[in-house]
């Protein structure tokens, strides 16, 4: 009876984290968080048949619901969503949902259906005592496989992130607390705890669960991330926006002060010789003939003024991998990306995405700034915060080159229009 009153605290915490866990993964439509959704559920059962347990007594329903959902449901979508997240093979997430939805059926058909020996009492069940062989079997093949996928797409991530993969960082953490989420579920599921920490358990399994989903995905209304400060319009980009360049981290005089290159003056043309020769035959005078003028729209943007040399130009080389058939729907959340860069980024200066020729899924995305404060202030702006957030679904390995700029040139390219820019 004591033990209930924790236990229904948990439960209550674990349904309102599958809730919210629910209506973000509504709104993303991201595969992984639909997995995670049925691991929030499955441990929301179990602590639901742990809490009626402890307060009016275990029976074969209750020792069912707890098998059912956080010894089956619990690990085995947990690791599926994880291999979802982590992998960049289609062969790969298509082999791990046909595992996973398959295995799961025929283990809650058994799970269910499967007699049950001993009698039960106030205390937790052990799995060992009221399943036969094949139900505990199906419940250790369900543990060891999501062990091991957890422990591999880890260190897969935490490889990629050694190799400067500014994605799979920004991935590491979330994957380890979902890791560590496994191992409670398992823990508290096996029969390894007593009856009060199996709850705790499941219950810090199922906030870090919700906690690293969140981490996986950009800032969004109330949540609470490393971006709290910055707020999404409804297309994802500030409608705040007047026409005057925020600041980008730097004072306004030391942007003033930054030397250019003035154009020179334009020399007078040279005056008529008041003894012209008359035009001949040979080369007589055509006037020139006006072309049609270009409408606004189409006129090329004018570029700004070259900044003085030794000026401290860095830029940035991305080269993405992506999943095969995801090319279009990259194009189109980097084509969003760099017009937003275009209105709100004065200091950088090309932001441009190239499709490999004959390498359909790879892109390489170049960029070049001002200075090495643009460069900061750009990374941590929403609307590049949304397209690293976006685009990973997409994308296989990404390859990031730091520039320093030596030498270079840069003119209108006269294919552009202003619509294109």
């Amino acid at each position: 009876m004591v033990q209930g009153i924790p236990a229904l605290l948990a439960t209550l915490g674990a349904l309102a984290a599958t809730g919210l866990l629910i209506i973000r993964a509504k709104d993303e439509r991201l595969p992984y968080l639909i997995a995670w959704c049925l691991t929030l559920g499955g441990i929301a059962v179990a602590l639901i048949g742990m809490t009626a347990g402890f307060l009016a007594g275990f029976n074969g329903l209750l020792f069912r619901l707890m098998e059912v959902g956080g010894a089956l449901l619990g690990p085995v979508w947990l690791a599926l969503g994880m291999t979802v997240l982590i992998s960049g093979l289609v062969q790969v997430r298509f082999a791990s949902w046909l595992f996973g939805i398959s295995y799961t059926v025929v283990a809650v058909v058994i799970l269910l259906a499967d007699p049950l020996k001993g009698d039960f009492d106030g205390s937790l069940p052990d799995p060992g005592r009221h399943y036969d062989t094949l139900p505990l079997l199906l419940i250790d093949v369900a543990h060891v496989v999501a062990v091991f996928a957890l422990v591999a797409c880890t260190v897969v991530i935490a490889l990629r992130a050694g190799k400067q993969d500014r994605a799979a960082y920004r991935l590491l953490m979330p994957v380890a607390l979902v890791a560590l989420a496994g191992v409670l579920v398992v823990s508290g599921t096996r029969g390894f705890l007593p009856g009060l920490l199996a709850v705790l358990a499941l219950a810090g399994a199922a906030g870090l669960v919700w906690y690293g989903a969140m981490r996986t995905l950009p800032p969004k209304g109330g949540d609470e991330g490393p971006y709290e400060d910055e707020e999404y319009a409804e297309d994802g980009y500030d409608e705040g926006y007047d026409g005057e360049y925020p600041d980008q981290g730097y004072p306004q005089a030391e942007r003033d002060e930054q030397p250019v290159y003035a154009a020179p003056p334009a020399e007078p043309a040279p005056a008529a010789p008041r003894h012209a020769a008359p035009p001949t035959k040979a080369d007589p005078v055509v006037p020139p003939v006006p072309g049609p003028r270009r409408p606004a729209a189409e006129r090329p943007l004018p570029i700004d003024p070259p900044v003085a040399a030794g000026a401290p130009l860095c830029g940035q080389i991305t080269v993405y991998t992506l999943m095969d058939g995801r090319g279009e729907a990259f194009d189109r959340v980097v084509g969003e990306a760099i017009r937003a860069s275009r209105e709100g980024e004065p200091d950088i200066l090309i932001f441009t995405c190239h499709e490999v020729t004959g390498a359909p899924s790879q892109r390489i995305v170049y960029q070049l700034f001002r200075d090495q404060a643009a460069f900061v202030e750009h990374q941590r702006l929403p609307h590049v915060q949304r397209f690293a957030a976006e685009s990973r679904p997409y994308v296989a390995a990404t390859n990031v080159i730091e520039l320093n700029l030596t030498a270079g040139k840069v003119v209108p390219l006269p294919s552009l229009t202003a619509q294109d820019y």
